[in-house]
């Protein structure tokens, strides 16, 4: 099957090309959602304590976590 191109005509589908741009979509989705989850999180603690170190706590951990999850997910095989 062929595809049409940004710069007119038409390129050859390559195999499998959809799935790894799922993969891809989905490791970045985690990459930035944890930090600005957690990092909102560490934002409503500093606001409600009145300090200033949970928010990049937050952010550290929230990438973390990112990071360990898309292990999880896509990394062990």
């Amino acid at each position: 099957m062929r595809v049409p191109s940004p710069h007119g005509g038409h390129e050859p589908e390559v195999e499998g090309m959809s799935a790894q741009t799922d993969i891809a979509n989905g490791a970045l989705a985690y990459l930035l959602a944890g930090p600005a989850g957690f990092g909102l999180v560490g934002f409503a603690l500093d606001h409600w304590w009145g300090t200033v170190a949970a928010l990049p706590v937050g952010v550290v951990l929230g990438m973390v976590a990112s990071m360990y999850v898309i292990w999880l997910r896509y990394g062990r095989s």
